[in-house]
């Protein structure tokens, strides 16, 4: 049986995975994945798999071609499995990128996490992770577009 005090945990959990890559702030993915965590992400062509280890270092090198993210995650579904708990939640990512030339790409994303979280001391962390986002709306840019350390509200250079 889930607990009242587990599905915030988890809801927390996405919460804190989405403020991380919205606000470039990568480290905080260290609350998010366990560092032996396995992720696999099949996004609109743009595949990649990596250790909760290696998250923040493999998100900041793709995100930072982004003047601005939004990702907006529903309330996940939340059951017990495996050796602690599985969680689902879909999930609209909004990616906005300034190209050299001084126009503007959006790049529309629509998919759903599939996440194993375990206890880990106070937190519960993802193990393992599967992004499915098939459904996309434009093309992320990867050359020719300007990088970006910090979000907008942030100061950004």
């Amino acid at each position: 049986m889930i607990t009242a005090e587990t599905g915030f945990a988890i809801s927390h959990n996405y919460a804190i995975y989405a403020r991380a890559l919205d606000e470039k702030r990568f480290e905080l993915l260290t609350d998010v994945f366990a560092d032996d965590a396995t992720l696999g992400y099949f996004v609109a062509g743009h595949d990649f798999t990596c250790s909760g280890r290696e998250a923040a270092d493999a998100f900041g090198a793709f995100l930072q071609r982004c003047y601005w993210t939004h990702h907006l995650i529903a309330h996940p579904m939340v059951e017990a499995g495996g050796r602690g708990v599985l969680a689902s939640a879909r999930v609209t990512a909004t990616h906005i990128q300034h190209r050299d030339d001084g126009t503007v790409n959006r790049w529309l994303v629509r998919g759903s996490y599939h996440d194993e979280f375990e206890q880990r001391g106070e937190r519960w962390l993802i193990v393992d992770r599967k992004v499915y986002c098939y459904d996309a709306e434009g093309d992320f840019v990867e050359d020719g577009v300007q990088t970006f350390a910090a979000p907008p509200w942030r100061g950004s250079a």
